[in-house]
């Protein structure tokens, strides 16, 4: 429905227009009608007609004046003018002011309707043309915007030379100039179930949000790695700064994803490389972490540090293919053991299938691989995994894929729990030193982030990770909370003010203390002192 405004100062031919054409046959609707230009300017301003119908000779302003006006702040109006003039001067100068119609009185229903239509196909077709040329925008935007993620993808991958990488650059308006660079992985898990139709939905959301914390960065190059994943490359003069951005960023994507949409995140984060190659280099490191998210635990931050922090020599079996036994073994999960094994065993030609030789050599390969990874961290492989212990009998018995399936998964399925079980404590030496730091430093005011972290020989950022995530607590609410317990003891064993035992729990101000204690606890030291008694 298109909306028409009438403006002709003689009330004879508003009555005309109004009551003449039957309105409801048509697809165009009377909005609003005015006496002159003066009047007509502000009802227009508000109801916002398709269409104006206007007489030029009226007092006060006339239809020419009116239409100047109007298609300076509302060009998108068309215009018909009715004059009682068959003048050329005036027609000339309506065509000038982008009048669509020019027409004389009288003019009967029929004829303005003809006239209407003519307009309203003018209004369809440039409506068509904006659409189609909105399209073609959207089009050529988002394939520029697949056609820079293919080169920043082929570039952390390794696949385009530096000397063309910087040519490129140019062309898809990227600064990659830098001393050092860093990557990080941010890989999104929904928490729809799949098949839902408001995936894509849900990853845009995340999407939104990153962009939303690291847009306008210039030392942050992002682009995405498919649906789910999304990669940061940091640039940077410093190595060192570069992990403190890195881990600094990572928790905060990770904190308003979280908080904004619900769902969850695991984030790699690579090493600090110099040159252009180096983003190669620190994307592989930072997919190698990321992919550690079945051993650390799904929904975490994992850096290439943390896989190395225990022990370096553990750190070569990163270098074995994904598809290897080993790597399975580190990023698996028990519920798709069955597929995995079956595309291991179709590894195995058709022929080679039919000779048990085979088969009993692809169990060996499994079961002798699964010892040596339980032995890796740490675990009795006689006690876990007993079955090892047997094989040639377990050998005798197996007489087909399927018997090798089946002893197989039993292996796999123990030492994926054993793994699991790890998790939780990979980190319990380095979390017990530092509350054991805070433990004998609450009362030191200066006891602080930076000076935990110098004390177990981490980044600050770094530890914040992993203390956040390994305790559930950030360490300000851990020493806060430690000291609030130490004040709740001197206040029901000793006599001492408030005060002076602000002063024993760390606080230099009272005021302060007195505060966090009742937000704590819900009551005052005092309150808390007298309860009871």
């Amino acid at each position: 429905m298109y909306k028409v405004f009438l403006v002709d100062d003689e009330i004879v031919v508003r009555e005309g227009i109004r009551d003449n054409v039957n309105w409801d046959l048509t697809d165009f609707s009377l909005a609003g009608e005015a006496p002159d230009g003066e009047m007509a300017l502000p009802l227009i301003q508000e109801i916002k007609p398709d269409i104006l119908i206007t007489d030029i000779k009226m007092p006060f302003m006339d239809g020419l004046q009116l239409s100047r006006i109007i298609k300076r702040n509302m060009p998108w109006i068309k215009i018909m003018i009715l004059s009682g003039h068959d003048e050329f001067n005036f027609a000339k100068e309506a065509i000038s002011i982008g009048v669509t119609e020019y027409i004389l009185k009288p003019i009967n229903s029929g004829e303005l309707i003809k006239s209407l239509k003519k307009i309203a196909g003018q209004i369809e077709k440039e409506k068509q043309e904006r659409e189609n040329y909105e399209k073609l925008k959207c089009q050529l935007d988002n394939n520029a915007v697949l056609m820079r993620d293919q080169f920043l993808n082929e570039l952390s991958l390794g696949m385009i030379q530096p000397v063309e990488a910087i040519e490129k650059c140019s062309q898809y308006h990227v600064n990659l100039i830098s001393k050092y660079y860093l990557a990080v992985i941010v890989e999104a898990e929904l928490k729809e179930a799949a098949g839902n139709p408001r995936l894509s939905s849900g990853y845009y959301r995340i999407e939104s949000v990153i962009s939303g914390i690291v847009e306008g960065n210039q030392d942050i190059i992002k682009f995405k790695r498919g649906m789910e994943e999304t990669v940061l490359i940091f640039k940077g003069d410093a190595a060192a700064d570069l992990e403190e951005n890195a881990y600094s960023f990572a928790q905060a994507i990770k904190y308003e994803v979280e908080r904004n949409t619900g769902n969850f995140l695991t984030i790699g984060i690579g090493s600090a490389r110099e040159r252009i190659q180096g983003i190669s280099e620190s994307f592989s490191d930072a997919d190698k972490a990321k992919n550690y998210k079945y051993v650390f635990g799904r929904n975490k931050i994992i850096g290439i540090k943390d896989i190395r922090m225990e022990d370096t020599g553990k750190s070569e079996l990163l270098k074995l293919d994904k598809m290897s036994i080993v790597n399975y073994l580190k990023c698996g999960v028990k519920s798709n053991i069955q597929e995995y094994l079956s595309c291991y065993i179709r590894c195995l030609s058709e022929p080679n299938l039919k000779s048990l030789i085979y088969t009993y050599y692809a169990f060996m390969d499994i079961a002798l691989t699964s010892a040596r990874f339980v032995q890796e961290l740490g675990g009795d492989i006689e006690v876990l995994v007993p079955e090892i212990t047997h094989l040639e009998k377990i050998l005798e018995n197996m007489d087909s894929v399927s018997s090798f399936n089946a002893y197989a998964e039993k292996i796999l399925m123990k030492v994926f729990e054993f793994r699991d079980s790890k998790v939780e404590n990979r980190y319990g030496s380095l979390i017990s030193k530092a509350k054991d730091f805070i433990e004998h430093n609450y009362a030191n005011p200066e006891t602080s982030l930076n000076s935990l972290a110098a004390y177990v020989s981490i980044s600050p950022s770094h530890f914040s990770t992993i203390f956040s995530q390994e305790t559930g607590d950030t360490f300000i609410e851990y020493l806060t909370a430690t000291r609030i317990r130490k004040a709740m003891e001197f206040l029901k064993t000793t006599n001492q003010k408030s005060s002076e035992i602000a002063y024993k729990v760390g606080y230099n101000d009272p005021h302060y203390f007195s505060y966090l204690f009742k937000r704590v606890t819900g009551l005052t030291p005092k309150e808390y002192r007298s309860e009871g008694q």
